[in-house]
């Protein structure tokens, strides 16, 4: 009843439990270079971007029918409630179709909107234009992009900026560990109200997008787009390959024993664990990201690995005790794998718990998702599955138990007969595995978590190779800031009328040169994309100008001329005369070759220093790609700095359960060659380090130790009996071998099926998982026995 009850509970709060589907949770909150980064928002406002690409199926892009069209796509996509601006080639100002004189800039401009347009110069200018083209209209001009800015959240904007304060004070009283406590609060709330809110505007785009699917081929992109799309492929894997590992499970459970009620306990136990861990994040309204959303995989991994051993277990002591009652079988199962399933669960959580010493918040919350997992996977197991067992009547032994799998035969004698023969082969794969590991990247592109074919993998290419890049990245440059001049009375008597916009004279020829030689030196790099700066403003001015570039006169003159709607759109996302910043926009290609974007971000800076002689203070590379860059590499130091912490814990761990050094080293050795070969997999077959793969190591010591233990405890019990290491291995591998045949199987078939996926990450997950269930199954019961035959006397 209590059991039921506290399902019952859970259940309730597993409509709470949500997603966290922002593109926050691509960044790492302690990064520098983010607190940088959203100064620059402050300055500059921030640019949250979704990309629809129109590509008219019957008509040509710039005829009549089509420019209504994308009108009248504009005005639907205004009216979504979230979406603040909407740029599309229908507004673009055009000053060649046909020529304007310089005076008629501020109102003479034309559209393709405008009755007396040109459309046929029109072409001309958009596809020639250093603005526009690869900006709204691609190079062939028979695409254009419409650009929508999202509404930010300046309640959540504000909130950020109050945590970060008070998170920054070295110490803190009383009062402010409470409004940091509420800030916090107030932060989660909100946030939760605008991701539901964020989700929804998605979805509105996304309809309309349909809607225009007889008419144009249409793609769809953006950051905020594929942080969204990641959490609705892994919500998809779960729904669809859920039922199907399910049942995959289920298949092996009943071909390995041959008993329903061997299918049913575990497959509940596994259940009331997933249900009681998504009951408590629900109340306590903690979201699950794509880094943690495996955190249910490696559940049922864990709970089917308990209940195997405690069912091997049971059919053991049936064999033995064929008259004792079956309450006493229950109670000597359940009190003679306690020890060795408490330590294997401890291990684990040391595992997952070294994820929480990062500085990414999804990691160190998937840290502690699976550490308070596994410690109710522990409990559930050893609360349900007596009480089933007790519910129905004693079993009789499944004669598939009975004989041990011909696989763990021949491991037996190989591994006692091929000691050096295992060694050898041992120290050999120790050696390719390191060399493997320095193969290891970084590099991922989000391009590449989707497969090719799949509606987002298509736009992202699209938009990609067509319109200048996927993932933002600016170049900000510190200039002495303006300073309003100080007017005297006769000046101000002689002055007709306020000047609007005094900050033009802070423009200056010199600047726009820096610009200039940034751009250029932009255009050379492949990785870069579409670059877009005052200098790009300025190159469109020279068409007033013979061509030449406009002079300190030229430059102030053509300012005063510029309409102030479009000097908000234009030149206020470029400069902040009052802050001294000239921000260079651009966006880095994923579809050519794979390159370090950390390489190229001190490339960038190395220009600015020693080509533009700028000062190294005064130069900033930020935007998603360094901070998405910097998560990358806080992730791989913390990883590579809480590897040994990991180690020597799990040293630890082994040494009190078994109460060997000898042992614990022993045990060790096998689950860290195990691990190094995965990495090395993974450097071999090009899969890059990223928040997915990167926990892939804590994955496999949690795995390959849990073999570990249960071998090595069972090992040092045959060892009382027969004080022969060759005999202890023997009786070893015919009892707790077969149960990690059973497990590792089971899981391997499972999860093979993940491969399927149309989300890569999920697909490498599914993969490595499996593959480390083998390593981990060979390892332990090959290397690990010849290392007890050799040296365990």
């Amino acid at each position: 009843m209590v059991i039921i009850a506290f399902c019952t509970l859970a259940g309730y709060y597993t409509k709470q439990f949500t997603f966290d589907a922002s593109a926050d949770t691509l960044v790492a909150e302690s990064d520098p270079d983010l607190l940088y980064y959203r100064k620059v928002v402050e300055a500059f406002g921030e640019e949250d971007y979704l990309y629809l690409t129109y590509k008219p199926i019957y008509d040509e892009l710039l005829s009549k029918e089509t420019i209504t069209r994308i009108d009248t796509v504009a005005r639907q996509l205004r009216q979504i409630e979230g979406v603040e601006k909407v740029d599309t080639i229908v507004d673009a100002p055009l000053l060649k179709s046909p020529p304007i004189p310089l005076s008629e800039l501020a109102t003479g401009y034309r559209t393709l909107l405008s009755d007396d347009v040109n459309l046929k110069l029109a072409h001309q200018e958009l596809t020639t234009s250093p603005l526009f083209k690869n900006l709204l209209i691609s190079d062939d001009g028979k695409t254009t992009l419409i650009r929508l800015k999202l509404k930010s959240n300046e309640a959540l904007l504000s909130l950020i900026k109050q945590r970060d304060l008070l998170r920054a004070k070295t110490s803190k009283s009383e009062d402010d560990k409470k409004q940091l406590k509420k800030v916090e609060n107030e932060y989660r709330v909100t946030k939760e109200s605008f991701l539901r809110d964020r989700d929804r505007v998605l979805d509105e785009v996304r309809s309309i997008r349909d809607s225009l699917k007889d008419e144009a081929t249409v793609h769809l992109g953006g950051v905020t787009l594929v942080a969204s799309d990641m959490i609705r492929f892994v919500k998809n894997d779960i729904t669809t390959f859920g039922v199907t590992v399910l049942g995959l499970i289920v298949i092996m459970l009943f071909a390995f024993f041959r008993r329903l009620r061997w299918v049913f306990i575990p497959i509940a136990t596994t259940a009331i664990t997933i249900l009681v861990t998504v009951g408590i994040l629900g109340f306590i309204r903690q979201p699950a990201t794509v880094i943690s959303s495996n955190f249910v995989s490696l559940l049922a991994i864990t709970t089917i690995s308990f209940t195997i051993h405690l069912i091997n277990k049971y059919h053991e002591l049936i064999r033995i005790y064929k008259n004792a009652p079956h309450e006493e079988i229950i109670v000597r199962t359940m009190r003679e794998k306690v020890e060795p399933c408490l330590y294997t669960s401890l291990t684990t959580i040391v595992a997952f718990g070294s994820l929480m010493t990062s500085d990414i918040i999804p990691v160190i919350d998937f840290g502690w998702i699976m550490c308070l997992g596994v410690m109710i996977a522990f409990f559930v197991t050893y609360s349900f599955f007596a009480v089933a067992l007790m519910l129905i009547p004693k079993g009789t032994p499944s004669n598939s138990l009975d004989t041990t799998p011909h696989l763990i035969k021949i491991l037996c004698k190989f591994s006692m007969h091929h000691v050096e023969g295992v060694f050898k082969f041992t120290f050999g794969l120790g050696v390719l595995a390191v060399v493997g590991m320095l193969l290891l990247s970084l590099d991922s592109r989000f391009i590449d978590y989707f497969k090719k074919g799949t509606e987002i993998n298509d736009g992202l290419v699209f938009i990609d190779k067509n319109f200048g890049g996927t993932i933002p990245l600016d170049i900000v440059i510190k200039f002495p800031p303006y300073v309003a001049p100080i007017q005297d009375i006769e000046d101000d008597f002689f002055t007709d009328e306020e000047d609007l916009y005094p900050e033009r004279y802070w423009f200056t020829p010199d600047k726009i040169e820096v610009l200039n030689k940034f751009e250029e030196y932009l255009d050379t790099r492949p990785e870069v994309g579409k670059v877009v700066s005052l200098a790009t403003l300025e190159n469109v001015a020279r068409n007033f100008n013979e061509g030449k570039p406009l002079g300190a006169v030229e430059l102030v003159s053509t300012l005063s001329l510029v309409p102030e709607d479009i000097r908000k759109e234009m030149i206020n996302p470029f400069a902040s005369p009052e802050d001294g910043l000239m921000r260079i926009s651009t966006r880095i290609h994923e579809t050519g070759e794979i390159f370090s974007r950390d390489e190229l971000i001190k490339d960038i800076k190395n220009f600015a220093v020693e080509n533009l002689n700028i000062e190294a203070k005064d130069v900033h590379v930020t935007g998603m790609t360094v901070l998405f860059n910097g998560m990358l590499k806080k992730l791989f130091s913390s990883q590579t700095s809480t590897l040994l912490f990991v180690i020597g814990a799990t040293f630890t761990m082994f040494w009190i359960l078994l109460r060997s050094a000898k042992l614990a080293i022993i045990g060790l050795i096998p689950n860290i060659l195990a691990a190094m070969v995965i990495l090395a997999f993974m450097g071999f077959a090009g899969i890059p380090l990223d928040m997915m793969t990167i926990t892939i190591a804590a994955i496999i010591v949690g795995i390959g130790v849990d073999d570990a233990i249960h071998y090595l405890y069972r090992f040092r019990e045959e060892f009382k009996k027969t004080n022969d290491a060759r005999k202890s291995v023997k009786n070893t591998h015919e009892t707790i071998g077969s149960a990690l045949y059973f497990t590792s199987i089971t899981v391997v078939i499972g999860f093979s099926v993940l491969a399927f996926s149309n989300f890569i990450p999920t697909v490498y997950f599914g993969i490595l998982t499996a593959l480390a269930m083998v390593l981990a199954l060979l390892a332990n019961l090959t290397i690990l026995p010849s290392l007890l035959v050799k040296f365990y006397k």
